[in-house]
């Protein structure tokens, strides 16, 4: 409709058409019947679901779009008026005179017949579609012999199942002109088919008019049509993907997939929003999709027809059909692809998780690792190793050529070495082990390492591929153990064989000698303080073994460290006949919470070690003081002193200051060690001043107890 007609112009138009006594339409230039008078219906319209002139009349599609004015002869005269200021037209509707029809150069067989259904008069063009020489040769002929026999039968059959028996030939025919139901199959003389549509009507006289219009081109299209149409619903029901045809949103058509990922039918689909097959969270992002005619596929969260939820992906498109712009969409059910991605995500960060575990454990050894290609090549390597090697970032690539440029290697070591790893890169062997010392400049001591390797398979392959495991592990405290080791066989050897010989050789004189009661005195005394020494080594193995071991005990009390003091030189000055003992004590009883046994061990290990190591002197000194928080006490001689360089050392189990008066002393370099485990277990400190021929003093720094006051 033009944009200026108004309502009340068109209900103008229907009240005048109303009025008119014959057949009036009201179409629009397609011919679509927008509206007809009920002359026009009671003569054409009993047949439903007409909607277009070209359903009533053979009207050939070169008339449309409909002009200002025209007339179209058919069984029918149609005079079309176009109505101004409208998009619509008027046609008139009139019947046409049978002489009107055969002399006109409508393109449609027309017959008519007698009463008993033979032909009795046709046109050219009925002679030439049915392929006789003459019009004369079909006069005489029944028209039911132009028509399929098996077609005729079957809808004879119909309309009897019907209650509609001993029709004639031509009410049969008549029956279904009124209906749609007016395209039969023909047969030529020459015995081709073609389809065509018959319009009949009764003449006076009982006599018929057939027109018979050849749709052959028409049903081919339709048939082509039908058949790209089956293929193509055989192909949408085929794939597992929905397929959705949809006109701004409001679903036209769907595929079976539809129906079996959303749950419903395909005519509750119908009619819908695309929508109420979103989950509401996502309703306005698919609909600014749609409104911007946005065509990249995406991912969305879909809701089915009972309201659970299902992962889809949708491949939007825009199409033309029937000059009508649509959308499809292709959507596909991603439920599983997104369970097994979300399965391989989590497989993947538990492979990065262990990956990065590896390599923390990896980085953080002390053992240095490479990981090189079947040539050497680097593949990983920790930081340890990059230490070893000293490689920067543009050191050689291969390990073959890194262990050329191993500062501080000797000669000797790295030719053996280099040709041990291009043994094993080269095949000979599978692993190696190799030991090697690194005498680093400045340093005293050397490093100690052990290198090893081995060929690992990198993977499956139909060559088989290897890369290399390389290992080099410092084995720096492993030597200084294995020196530890040999000291202690070496002082225990030595130290328990001069006591036990001394023993043994003194028993022996007393067993098969007779000695003098001076002399047998004398011996006993000898082996007495044997014993004792002897008794002494061994504590002090047992001691050191128990504190390294975790397995000392300790039994706290409260006591006077100044009486522990007074009573402990006391009684070890009177076996002492070389050295006098000074004792400097406060008035305050200096009360700490501590294990006595165990500090009183340590003060006669410091009151032993004073007098051995000052044999030129006469004296000792021993001080203790004390302020609210610590107690502190100190040995003090006048001996051979200890060197600076020696004091790092002079606490660790075994070890001797490497000093000929001191060496030819003797001892098994375990007391200090013992006595550094016991005052620190208190929480304490021990520390040592000294300088060489001046002496030594030796300081214990203890808490005080807290629970108790004193003044």
């Amino acid at each position: 409709m033009a944009e200026h007609s108004s309502p009340s112009s068109i209900r103008i138009i229907h009240a005048t058409i109303r009025a008119m006594k014959d057949p009036v339409l009201l179409v629009d230039a397609n011919g679509k019947i927008q509206f007809h008078n009920d002359a026009f219906q009671h003569q054409f319209m009993n047949a439903p679901n007409i909607e277009t002139i070209q359903e009533l009349f053979p009207i050939t599609d070169d008339f449309f779009p409909l002009q200002k004015e025209a007339v179209i002869s058919t069984t029918y005269q149609l005079t079309v008026t176009a109505i101004e200021a409208t998009d619509y037209f008027l046609v008139h509707v009139a019947p046409l005179k049978i002489e009107d029809l055969f002399n006109s150069t409508l393109d449609t067989a027309l017959f008519i017949t007698d009463s008993e259904f033979r032909i009795q008069t046709c046109n050219e063009v009925a002679s030439t579609l049915f392929r006789f020489e003459h019009a004369e040769d079909i006069m005489g002929l029944q028209a039911t012999v132009l028509h399929d026999a098996k077609e005729i039968t079957t809808r004879r059959q119909h309309l009897e199942q019907l209650n509609l028996k001993d029709l004639s030939d031509a009410q049969l025919f008549l029956l279904h002109g009124r209906e749609a139901e007016n395209e039969w199959t023909y047969h030529r003389l020459d015995g081709s088919t073609f389809h065509g549509r018959l319009y009949m009507t009764r003449l006076p006289n009982d006599t018929y008019f057939l027109l018979i219009q050849d749709i052959t081109p028409q049903k081919q299209i339709e048939w082509h049509l039908t058949k790209s149409e089956r293929r193509f619903r055989l192909f949408s029901e085929s794939v597992v993907e929905a397929v959705i045809f949809h006109d701004h949103g409001i679903i036209i058509d769907a595929n079976r997939a539809a129906e079996v990922i959303f749950r419903t039918k395909l005519e509750k689909m119908k009619g819908k929003t695309t929508l109420e097959l979103i989950h509401p969270d996502h309703h306005a992002r698919v609909l600014q999709r749609i409104e911007e005619h946005r065509e990249e596929p995406y991912e969305v969260l879909g809701q089915r027809a009972d309201g659970t939820s299902v992962e889809i992906e949708v491949f939007p498109r825009e199409i033309i059909y029937n000059n009508i712009r649509m959308r499809v969409a292709v959507v596909r059910d991603i439920t599983e692809r997104k369970k097994i991605e979300k399965m391989l995500e989590r497989e993947k960060n538990a492979i990065m998780r262990q990956r990065d575990i590896t390599q923390s454990i990896l980085q953080a050894s002390n053992e240095g690792f490479l990981l090189t290609e079947e040539d050497g090549s680097f593949i990983f390597m920790n930081v340890k190793a990059r230490k070893l090697l000293d490689v920067p970032g543009i050191a050689p690539s291969k390990i073959q050529e890194r262990i050329s440029l191993i500062p501080n290697l000797d000669l000797n070591t790295r030719f053996e070495m280099l040709r041990q790893v291009e043994e094993l890169l080269a095949g000979k062997h599978s692993e190696l082990s190799f030991r090697f010392t690194l005498q680093r400049p400045n340093e005293s001591s050397p490093l100690y390492f052990e290198f090893y390797a081995t060929a690992i398979k990198k993977e499956k392959s139909r060559i088989s591929r290897h890369g290399f495991l390389f290992v080099f592990r410092d084995r720096t405290e492993e030597a200084k153990m294995d020196q530890v080791k040999d000291e202690l066989v070496s002082t225990v050897s030595h130290e328990l064989r001069t006591p036990l010989s001394s023993i043994l050789g003194y028993m022996e004189l007393l067993r098969y000698k007779k000695q003098s009661a001076d002399r047998i005195e004398r011996y006993v005394e000898i082996v007495h303080e044997e014993t004792k020494r002897l008794t002494t080594l061994l504590n002090e193995f047992l001691d050191i073994q128990r504190l390294e071991g975790g397995k000392q005990e300790y039994t706290f009390t409260s006591f006077s460290l100044r009486d522990l003091l007074a009573s402990t030189v006391d009684a070890y000055g009177e076996t002492v006949e070389t050295h006098r003992i000074d004792l400097e004590l406060p008035e305050d009883p200096v009360l700490i919470f501590a294990d006595e046994h165990k500090i009183k061990q340590v003060i006669l290990n410091l009151l032993s070690n004073a007098i051995k190591y000052s044999p030129q002197a006469d004296h000792i000194r021993v001080i203790l003081s004390a302020n609210p928080e610590q107690a502190t006490f100190s040995v003090t001689d006048h001996g051979l002193g200890i060197p600076q360089n020696a004091f790092e050392k002079l606490f660790t189990k075994f070890y001797r200051v490497d000093n000929s008066d001191i060496r030819k002393i003797g001892g098994t370099g375990l007391g200090l060690a013992i006595c550094k485990e016991i005052i620190e277990s208190h929480g304490g400190a021990i520390s040592v001043e000294s300088e060489i021929n001046d002496g030594s003093t030796f300081t214990v720094v203890l808490e005080r107890d807290p629970r108790k006051e004193w003044n």
